[in-house]
């Protein structure tokens, strides 16, 4: 039996700044299905690194305590054997992965646990079948949606065999059927394979029934709180539907675009204008194609047809213009940033905005409260939480203001209150701005109710929804 726990922890990544937990006692308990809840920056991203050992050989201080496995300093477990134990997935799959396919990467993977290479072949395709992964076995890595990233992080954790598995936001950009599929997996991996299950997730929907303990960290906590698991019951997620409205007329449009990755079509024959003022929410399963038709939005992907910017071809703009008038929220908000310190990220959008008369420094400022954000301007932006990444990812991209703006899963990682709190800014600018913005979010509860039109991809068919139920070639 392992036994993983956190004893006396106080940590911090700066001696400059407050600790992110003090004195902090964490037991995870052996065979057991574990939620940990919190709000966005209040260090579960930073707790789960310390209990994998990542923390602080990679980063920042433990100020008092250790975290040991099975009765030792688990800093002192060379890291091959200390995998073996404890695996962790990243909230951002792609920082996991350093080979170029799928099987490349699990190989690799199980390479450096020392295995036979008959057991890495073994394992390799055990964990692929059990994931019905098998499919994305020769696939490369850049080639896959986020969604199905996260997947084949967990079918490499799923291959290591390790004994207690650390999710951190694992779903975020997985489509609600992946989601409970993927909650479906891990589960069985609990009660069949008895392994030990800690996810970290601020959506606590879909896990009544699934996890039988409920934890909650606060900002600088002392203590992680043991929750009720009826608390899970009131966290159902119900049926909620965009609140449909006509559609206005707006600048970008485009005409019978097609989108392809290699042999595979994504989209054909689509026809569409983005309308101003009015908040669209672009859905579809992991996969179809989503991110790739924002790249090709951006020209940043091959496409045939044609996408206009009032009525004159995206081709007969130079790249810098373009993409001054249509802006793009990545997924990966660490791809974003352009200056070190989170103020000076604010700084620069606002020097460029297209609309300063709206963001003075006064609104910046209210907004930058409204995200919580005020107590991060100094600091690094790489060293923020995954949420207050994204909170501030967003806010700049909103001071930028461009005609057209796509949002590539903005609310990955956000607790209610922010979620709430970016939504509210979203729905202001767009609306007194008169923007053109589409947002991509497989989470439905707490997005859709703000949404004025939704935009299915399925089937290599774009769909307009319509509010009878009915739906419309887009």
């Amino acid at each position: 039996m392992t036994v993983l726990s956190a004893d006396q922890l106080t940590f911090s990544y700066d001696d400059q700044k407050p600790a992110v937990f003090k004195k902090l006692d964490f037991k995870i308990e052996n065979g057991t299905f574990g939620l940990l809840t919190g709000p966005s920056g209040c260090g579960k991203s930073t707790l789960f690194k310390l209990l994998a050992g990542l923390y602080p050989q990679y980063g920042g201080q433990l100020l008092t305590g250790k975290v040991t496995l099975d009765g030792q300093n688990i800093a002192e477990i060379v890291p091959f054997a200390r995998a073996g134990k404890v695996a962790m997935l990243f909230q951002n799959p792609s920082r996991q992965f350093a080979m170029r396919t799928v099987q490349e990467q699990l190989q690799f993977a199980l390479e450096n646990l020392q295995l036979s290479p008959i057991e890495i072949r073994q394992r390799i395709s055990a964990a692929l079948t059990e994931l019905k992964l098998e499919k994305f076995r020769s696939r490369q890595l850049t080639t896959l949606s986020g969604g199905e990233q996260q997947r084949i992080a967990l079918a490499t954790i799923l291959a290591m065999d390790s004994e207690i598995i650390l999710l951190d936001e694992p779903f975020a950009n997985v489509d609600p059927h992946g989601r409970q599929q993927l909650l479906a997996d891990l589960k069985k991996l609990q009660q069949t394979r008895h392994k030990t299950i800690l996810i970290a997730d601020h959506d606590p929907s879909g896990y009544a029934g699934i996890a039988d303990r409920l934890y909650h960290l606060s900002v600088h906590a002392e203590q992680i709180e043991r929750l009720p698991l009826k608390n899970l019951q009131l966290a159902a997620t119900t049926n909620v539907a965009v609140n449909y409205q006509s559609l206005n007329k707006g600048s970008l449009a485009w005409q019978q675009l097609q989108l392809a990755i290699g042999p595979r079509k994504l989209l054909t024959g689509s026809n569409f204008t983005l309308p101003e003022g009015q908040l669209g929410l672009l859905s579809g399963a992991n996969g179809t194609g989503k991110s790739t038709l924002f790249a090709a939005i951006c020209q940043q992907h091959d496409y045939q047809g044609s996408i206009t910017f009032q009525q004159k071809s995206a081709q007969k703009f130079k790249l810098k213009r373009w993409a001054d008038l249509v802006g793009i929220v990545f997924q990966n908000s660490s791809d974003q940033f352009i200056s070190l310190k989170a103020a000076s990220e604010i700084n620069l959008s606002a020097k460029a905005s297209h609309h300063p008369e709206y963001w003075t420094q006064t609104r910046i400022d209210q907004a930058i409260t409204s995200l919580n954000l005020k107590n991060v301007l100094d600091q690094v932006c790489y060293q923020l939480s995954g949420g207050q990444q994204k909170k501030l990812q967003l806010l700049s991209m909103l001071v930028m203001a461009p005609p057209v703006l796509l949002l590539d899963e903005p609310f990955a990682g956000l607790d209610a209150e922010s979620l709430a709190a970016a939504l509210a800014l979203i729905k202001q600018a767009t609306k007194a701005l008169q923007l053109s913005i589409l947002i991509i979010s497989h989470q439905r509860l707490g997005v859709v109710e703000t949404m004025d039109y939704e935009l299915q991809l399925s089937q290599q068919q774009l769909t307009l929804l319509q509010k009878d139920g009915e739906q419309k070639d887009a």
